[in-house]
């Protein structure tokens, strides 16, 4: 289960600090990236880059890499600009209202196990009790940042430096309703099976960031896939309809809008690239030639 959370960590950008994730890394050196060249004609290319929200240093360091694609662009486009704004109004969303609470829904004996494993992560009862199950699950899924410098933060900053135009591919409330639409039984089913399995989040995580590092997008999806595989089919089910298919399409939609008229550098999670449905194949059917760069 908490491996499928961390996997969300590539695809969801920056929900406030709900989403913010440090990856733990088996890699000794820093990655090869994913980065592909996007081209219609014989023009400039535009550029896609398969970031992981992750503020680890090794991550971080690819930021050599994006950063001259940075230059050759005019506009930037990340999942969700994290400005001030965006952060408060996903942090308020995370919410039970005030007259209710979490562990009214959930029960004393579930909601003192999610305390108990939450513990070493610094989440107090009192901050628990005021979300909603599926930002504690979320929560619960990765460990505390520490500097919330992650992968997609550093190349948000850098456009900015740079007087590059960002923007980006949804809003707040465009992701927030992604969760909205689980109903309030797949909550408590996510949450229960994050606490269940509390243990296993380091050893998925350092999977995971091992073969981003890689930059082999289809080993990417291969071990996100297999850390999820066994959930309940309702959970799995929104992870790829909702998490996944859904999203791509109305992001592909609005990357093909942009590079009408603009020289753009995408940078989403690099799950979002991924499979039939992820934006490399989609730009491919829209006639565009996308290769790896360089």
């Amino acid at each position: 289960m908490r491996g499928m959370i961390a996997t969300y960590r590539w695809i969801c950008c920056q929900l406030a600090t709900l989403m913010v994730a440090t990856g733990l890394l088996s890699a000794a050196v820093a990655g090869q990236g994913l980065i592909y060249s996007v081209q219609r004609d014989d023009g400039p290319p535009s550029f896609l880059v398969g970031t992981m929200h992750s503020e680890d240093q090794r991550v971080i360091g690819l930021l050599a890499q994006f950063s001259p694609l940075i230059e050759q662009v005019d506009v930037v486009v990340v999942e969700l600009v994290p400005d001030a704004v965006t952060m408060l109004a996903v942090s308020a969303a995370a919410l039970l209202p005030l007259d209710q609470s979490l562990s009214g829904m959930v029960g004393s004996d579930r909601f003192e196990a999610l305390v108990r494993v939450a513990a070493p992560l610094g989440l107090p009862a009192e901050m628990l009790d005021r979300m909603k199950p599926w930002a504690a699950a979320v929560t619960l899924g990765m460990p505390n940042p520490k500097t919330g410098r992650f992968l997609d933060m550093e190349i948000y900053l850098r456009a900015l430096e740079r007087k590059k135009t960002v923007l980006g591919l949804e809003t707040a409330a465009e992701q927030l309703a992604v969760f909205d639409r689980l109903s309030a039984d797949a909550q408590l089913l996510l949450l229960d099976a994050m606490v269940k399995n509390a243990d296993e989040l380091p050893k998925q995580l350092e999977e995971l960031t091992a073969v981003y590092l890689q930059g082999d997008l289809a080993l990417i999806q291969q071990v996100a896939r297999s850390q999820y595989k066994d959930m309940p089919e309702q959970i799995t089910r929104w992870f790829d309809e909702q998490l996944l298919d859904r999203r791509n399409a109305h992001m592909l939609a609005r990357v093909e809008e942009l590079l009408e008229n603009d020289r753009l550098l995408v940078a989403v999670g690099a799950m979002h690239l991924a499979g039939e449905t992820g934006l490399v194949a989609g730009l491919e059917r829209l006639g565009y030639r996308v290769e790896p760069w360089p």
